[in-house]
């Protein structure tokens, strides 16, 4: 590999690094800024990607008459939606939190729900079967304390960032470079 594709793969692993520990630092030492920092985020994309579509809508040539109303519509949810966003960023942001904790207790739920339809095709299926039944008993906390949940999953979420920045550094490091045992990293 040439080295200026080195270099710039080493680049990128640092500025990785660097934004993972300082987004996790945020949301580790300020979780309730940096939720607000996100429901701003993602209501200023909400409007705007409402008014694209509408304005699309609008100007498209050829479109039907459903999907143009349909693509209005959608617009119009979007940017109330994206406004209602804005204006109660702290509430956005604590409630985003939640949400994303309720996905991944469901998600959890599904994941144990079909490992313990699977397991039973294994020939040794004890590991599975406990596999599942943990996963559907973490996903039933997450959904029944999702409050307490988010707290854990903010800081556990900001502790993975910080780490997983720190090896992006190290790896920016040590890209392309021969170790002891002759081999490339």
């Amino acid at each position: 590999m040439p080295q200026r594709a080195k270099n710039a793969i080493r680049g990128a692993y640092g500025i990785i690094g660097v934004i993972a520990i300082v987004l996790g630092l945020a949301l580790f030492i300020w979780p309730g800024a940096t939720l607000k920092i996100a429901a701003i985020a993602l209501g200023a994309y909400f409007v705007v990607s409402g008014v694209v579509r509408i304005v699309t809508a609008i100007v498209e040539l050829g479109l039907p008459g459903g999907w143009r109303v349909l693509d209005i519509l959608v617009g119009l949810l979007l940017s109330v939606g994206g406004v209602v966003m804005l204006k109660n960023s702290a509430l956005s942001g604590a409630t985003l939190a939640v949400v994303v904790t309720m996905v991944v207790g469901v998600g959890w739920m599904m994941e144990g729900v079909m490992a313990l339809v699977e397991s039973w095709r294994m020939p040794s299926s004890a590991w599975a079967v406990i596999y599942a039944l943990i996963s559907i008993i973490a996903g039933c906390v997450m959904l029944f304390c999702p409050v307490a949940s988010t707290v854990l999953m903010i800081i556990f979420g900001g502790c993975a960032l910080v780490v997983l920045g720190i090896v992006a550094i190290v790896r920016a490091f040590t890209f392309g470079k021969v170790g002891k045992s002759g081999k490339k990293r």
